[in-house]
């Protein structure tokens, strides 16, 4: 019994490793999160400054909010400008 239990652990952990980290996903909420959070900095990010509010407002790490960012301007949330930075173009920035 001690050897299936030990198989079974090693196999979950094997299979829990080909799995997205959650951290990393992007749902609906993570992108009404952004659009509150760039409504807040004045709906652009453009330096160091408004990312490092930003990621004060949501709680992420770099990571996530680059991902984030991504989800937002693939789904035409959130455009980059020319200039440099991102605009959020949703909720109170629309």
């Amino acid at each position: 019994m001690k050897k299936f239990s030990a198989f079974a652990v090693a196999g979950a952990m094997t299979l829990s490793a080909c799995l997205p980290a959650p951290e990393l996903s992007v749902d609906d909420i993570d992108l009404a999160r952004y659009a509150s959070a760039m409504a807040q900095v004045g709906c652009t990010d453009f330096d160091g400054i408004t990312h490092a509010e930003i990621r004060k407002i949501t709680g992420w790490k770099d990571k996530k909010l680059d991902k984030v960012q991504e989800e937002a301007i693939a789904q035409l949330q959130a455009i980059e400008q020319a200039g440099g930075g991102i605009r959020s173009t949703v909720g109170a920035c629309a």
